[in-house]
């Protein structure tokens, strides 16, 4: 029997789902999302006001997406593109695709408005 002149194909196989793995690590990193957990002992810019509805402040230059657990575990997200913008608010609806929530606007207005079930989102 000849010698093999390479690793054995195993081995090659190991290392390139190991270099995919690694690849695909690398490009979810670049677009890093930001869990906020409004329910829990943890909360990540998100708190419940004394209104009693639930406010998620986006973070200064955050730009991937917002997820956020809901208190009953279930999650939602909110996509870069459907951030308020700096001093504006917007409520979010999470039972909602993103494109059918309403327009941001004025916080003080927004504040009075916001429905049971929805968030308000500080840009």
């Amino acid at each position: 029997m000849l010698p093999s002149s390479g690793p054995p194909r195993r081995a090659v196989r190991a290392a390139l789902l190991a270099a995919a793995a690694v690849l695909t690590l690398t490009l979810a990193a670049c677009t890093p999302s930001l869990t906020v957990d409004v329910g829990g002992s943890v909360r990540v810019s998100a708190t419940a006001t004394g209104s009693g509805y639930p406010t998620v402040r986006v973070p200064s230059g955050h730009r991937g997406p917002i997820e956020v657990r809901r208190t009953d575990g279930r999650y939602f997200r909110i996509p870069p593109g459907h951030y308020p913008p700096p001093g504006a608010c917007r409520i979010w609806h999470p039972d909602r695709p993103p494109g059918q929530q309403p327009p941001p606007g004025a916080c003080h207005d927004l504040e009075r408005r916001v429905p049971p079930g929805a968030y308000l989102v500080y840009g």
